[in-house]
C-alpha cells in the first residue's frame, strides 16, 4: 500500500498556527517529526506568523520566592522545556516579569540585596546591575519593575531587546525616591523624589505593580497614595486608591485592566472586586467599579487573599487555607497551583523551536559550535554545560571570602585574582555531611538525616552552582529524608514493615477537589522534597547518568506525589521510571511489580477502576512468576552450602532473596484485598463511588526507592 501523500503546505502551516502556545512542547515535538517540519519551525517565518495568529503571549507558568531554592518556576505545561530553577550558584529571589523577562535580586548571607539581575529564561541570557545609589536594604524598602525598552513594541518577542528597570524605594524620613535603568545606556537616571505632605511614605516591597502607558505604578502601606513614575519625564509623582468601604483594611493590589487602563483588585470577604481608573470629561480621573466576582463558589476553601493578575488576560491568583489557586474570570475555570502562601510571579512568553539551542534548522545541524549572543560583555549563558559538570563559569567567591576581596565591574562582581587560583576547601566537609545524612536515613532518624542533608546541599550549591550533576545526589537524598520525615508523621500505626520494607495505603475518602489533607510543617516537608527530587529529575535528564538513577528518583517523585495527593503527576513519573525500567532488568524483577502496584494504587485512588483492574491481574501474574524464581534461587542455594550451613556462610546472598520474598509477599496481601474491592466495584457499576480515594503507599526502601 503506498504511503499517503503529504499535506499541501498551506494546510500543514495552518495546523501547525493552531497548536496550543500555552504548551510549548507540542511545537518542540512536532519539529522532530521530520526535517521539513523542523526547517518550517525553526525558520525565520513562522514564529513570527505563529505569535501573530495568537496575539498575546501565553502564560507559561510563574515563580516563587521559596525558602530553600529561592527562584523556584512551576510550569503549568507537563511538557514544559524550562528548568525549575535558575542555575546560579547564589541565593536569587524574584522581583518582578514582565515581556518576556525576569528581574531578581541576588542576596547576601544576611539576607541583604547585593545586586539586580535581568533574566531572559527564553533566550537564556542575564545581565547583571548595581542597585541605585538610593538603595540601603536596612533603611530604604524598595520596589522593582522590569519592563520592554522599545517604543511601539508589541512584546510578542522582545528576548534581546533594551529593556529598562524601574526602581522606587522610600526612606526613613517616609520620603520616596526613583529611578530607572537602561540597558542601551548602561547607567542609572538622575534620582527623582517626592513626600506626602500629611502622611509617611513607604513603598511595599515585592508587592504587585501596575505598567500603564508610559507609567509604573507602586503601592504604599499604611497609605491610600500610589506612587507614579513616569517614563518619559522621568518624575515621581503621587495618586490615591479608590474611596471604598473599608479600604485600609482591604487586601488591594494594582493591576491592569484588560482594556489597557490602570486598575486595582479587592478582596472583600469571599467578593472581588475590579476597579478602574476613568477619564471624565473635565479632564479628571475617578475610579469606578467595573466588575464584581463572587469566589465564594468557584473555590474549595474561602479566599483570604488576591495575590496576583495577570496584565491584560483576566486571570487572577487567589490564596487559600489550601494553598493558591488561579481563577480565570471569563471562564470560572478554577486551578490549584501551589501549596505555598507566598506570592506568586507570573511568566508570559512565547516559546518556539527557532529560540531553542537544541532543535536548529536542518542546515545548522552540521555546525557543533553556536554561541549565545553576547552584546556589550555583559550577558552570560547561564545553561551552558562545561566538561567540570558546573553550571556557568563564575564560582561566587566573593559569598565566600568577603565582599572586601572582590570589585564591582560593568557585568557582576569579580574576582581580583585568577579563579584558578582558588581552591574550594569544603568538598571533603560536604561528603562527610552527606554520608551522615544518607546513613541516619538508613536508621530512620530523618529529622538529623534532613539537617545534614540540608548542609550538605548548600556547600555543594554554593561551589557548583544549583544544576551541577555534582549535586544530583544530595538533591535526591536531600528529598527521600524530607519525605520520609512526613511519611513518619502522616501515618505511623499504618505501616506494615518488613525487613525494612514498608507498604502503607489509606483508603479514607478525599477532600475536596485541589484540598491538600497535608498540613504545616508536613506539608512543607513534602512540597519540598517534591521540589528536591524535580531538580534532581531535571539535572539528570539534561546531563549523562546512570539510568537506574532516573528510575529511582522518578519512582520517588511518584511517591511523593501520592502522598501530596497529585495523582496524575504520580502516574506520569511512574510510567516514565517503567519506560526505563524494562530495559535494564528482566520482566518480572521486583521493582517492575513494585511500579505497577503503584500505578494500579494511584489509579484506584482516582476511582478509574476499570484502568486500574488490568494492573492488579499483572501484578498477581508478575508476582507469581517472580516467586517461582525466587524459591528455585532459594533452593539452588541451599543445595550449594547444605541445609546445616550457618547464616553467616549464605552471606548477603540469602538475606536479599528473604527480602524480596517479604516484599512481594506484603504486596501480594495487599493486592488480594484491593482486588477483590475492585471486583465488586466493577460488577456494581451503578453504584456511585465513593469518592477519589486517599491512595498513599511507602514503596519498598530496601529495594527501590532510596
Amino acid at each position: 500500500m503506498p504511503p499517503p501523500p503529504p499535506l499541501p503546505d498551506e494546510l500543514l502551516e495552518e495546523i501547525l498556527l493552531r497548536l496550543p502556545p500555552e504548551d510549548p512542547g507540542c511545537l518542540f515535538r512536532a519539529s522532530l517529526v521530520c526535517k521539513p517540519w523542523r526547517s518550517r519551525l525553526t525558520g525565520s517565518a513562522f514564529p513570527r506568523l505563529y505569535r501573530e495568529f495568537h496575539g498575546k503571549p501565553p502564560l507559561l507558568g510563574f515563580f516563587e520566592n521559596d525558602d530553600t531554592v529561592f527562584c523556584w518556576f512551576t510550569p503549568l505545561s507537563p511538557t514544559s522545556p524550562f528548568l525549575p530553577v535558575h542555575p546560579d550558584h547564589r541565593d536569587l529571589f524574584v522581583l518582578d516579569s514582565r515581556h518576556g523577562r525576569v528581574l531578581l535580586n541576588s542576596v547576601g548571607p544576611d539576607g541583604e540585596p547585593l545586586d539586580l539581575i535581568v533574566w531572559d529564561p527564553v533566550g537564556r541570557r542575564k545581565w547583571e546591575l548595581p542597585y541605585p545609589a538610593f538603595a540601603d536594604w536596612v533603611t530604604v524598602p524598595d520596589n522593582a519593575a522590569v519592563l520592554c525598552a522599545v517604543d511601539g513594541c508589541d512584546h510578542l518577542d522582545c528576548h534581546g531587546g533594551p529593556f529598562l528597570v524601574v526602581d522606587v524605594g522610600t526612606d526613613e524620613d517616609g520620603v520616596a525616591h526613583a529611578c530607572v535603568y537602561s540597558s542601551e545606556s548602561c547607567a542609572w537616571s538622575p534620582v527623582t523624589s517626592c513626600e506626602h505632605p500629611e502622611s509617611f511614605l513607604e513603598v511595599i516591597s515585592c508587592w504587585p505593580k501596575a505598567h500603564v502607558g508610559n507609567a509604573v505604578y507602586f503601592p504604599c502601606t499604611s497609605s491610600t497614595t500610589i506612587l507614579r513614575y513616569d517614563l518619559f519625564t522621568q518624575e515621581l509623582s503621587m495618586i490615591t486608591w479608590p474611596a471604598m468601604y473599608k479600604w485600609e483594611n482591604a487586601n488591594h493590589i494594582l493591576i491592569r485592566t484588560e482594556d489597557g487602563v490602570l486598575g486595582c483588585a479587592s478582596l472583600q470577604e469571599s467578593r472581588l472586586e475590579i476597579w478602574s481608573m476613568e477619564s471624565r470629561t473635565d479632564g479628571a480621573v475617578k475610579w469606578v467599579l467595573s466588575r464584581v466576582v463572587e469566589l465564594e463558589n468557584w473555590l474549595p476553601s474561602p479566599p483570604s487573599h488576591v495575590t496576583r493578575f495577570v496584565d491584560g488576560v483576566g486571570i487572577c491568583f487567589v490564596r487559600t487555607n489550601l494553598g493558591i489557586f488561579s481563577v480565570e474570570l471569563k471562564s470560572g475555570r478554577v486551578k490549584k497551583i501551589s501549596n505555598s502562601m507566598v506570592q506568586v510571579i507570573p511568566y508570559m512568553s512565547f516559546y518556539t523551536p527557532d529560540q531553542s539551542g537544541v532543535i536548529k534548522p536542518p542546515s545548522t545541524l552540521a555546525s557543533s559550535s553556536e554561541n549565545v549572543e553576547t552584546t556589550r560583555g555583559e550577558q552570560h549563558d547561564l545553561l551552558l554545560q562545561h566538561s567540570s559538570g558546573e553550571v556557568g563559569d563564575v564560582k561566587e567567591k566573593w559569598v565566600e571570602k568577603g565582599e572586601e576581596d572582590c570589585e564591582w565591574k560593568e557585568g557582576g562582581w569579580h574576582e581580583e585574582g585568577s579563579v584558578e587560583d582558588w581552591e574550594w576547601k569544603g568538598e571533603k566537609a560536604a561528603q562527610e555531611l552527606f554520608e551522615k545524612g544518607s546513613k541516619a536515613i538508613e536508621e530512620g532518624h530523618f529529622v538529623n538525616a534532613k539537617n545534614f542533608l540540608h548542609r550538605a546541599l548548600e556547600s555543594w550549591v554554593l561551589y557548583c552552582g544549583r544544576l551541577s550533576p555534582m549535586c544530583v545526589s544530595t538533591y535526591y537524598k536531600y528529598g527521600i529524608a524530607l519525605l520520609r520525615k512526613a511519611q513518619a508523621k502522616i501515618a505511623p500505626h499504618h505501616q506494615h514493615v518488613v525487613e525494612g520494607s514498608a507498604i502503607r495505603y489509606n483508603t479514607g475518602s478525599s477532600k475536596a477537589s485541589g484540598s491538600n489533607v497535608r498540613e504545616g510543617d508536613t506539608g512543607k516537608d513534602l512540597d519540598l522534597a517534591w521540589k528536591m527530587l524535580n531538580i534532581a529529575r531535571a539535572i539528570l535528564e539534561k546531563s549523562p547518568c546512570i539510568p537506574m538513577e532516573k528510575v529511582l528518583t522518578f519512582c520517588a517523585l511518584a511517591e511523593v506525589s501520592m502522598e501530596r495527593e497529585d495523582i496524575d503527576y504520580s502516574l506520569r513519573a511512574c510510567f516514565k521510571a517503567l519506560a526505563i525500567l524494562e530495559h535494564l532488568v528482566e520482566p518480572d524483577h521486583c521493582r517492575i511489580v513494585l511500579l505497577n502496584f503503584q500505578i494500579f494504587l494511584a489509579l484506584k485512588s482516582a476511582s478509574k477502576i476499570r484502568d486500574a483492574l488490568p494492573y492488579a491481574l499483572k501484578v498477581s501474574l508478575l508476582y507469581k512468576s517472580r516467586m517461582q524464581k525466587l524459591i528455585r534461587a532459594n533452593k539452588a542455594l541451599l543445595d550449594v552450602k547444605g541445609d546445616n550451613a550457618s547464616a553467616a556462610e549464605f552471606g548477603s546472598e540469602m538475606s536479599s532473596l528473604d527480602n524480596e520474598i517479604e516484599v512481594l509477599s506484603s504486596i501480594s496481601t495487599v493486592l488480594e484485598e484491593k482486588l477483590e474491592d475492585l471486583v465488586k466495584e466493577t460488577l456494581a457499576p451503578t453504584s456511585k463511588p465513593s469518592g477519589a480515594h486517599n491512595g498513599v503507599y511507602a514503596a519498598s526502601r530496601a529495594t527501590s526507592l532510596t
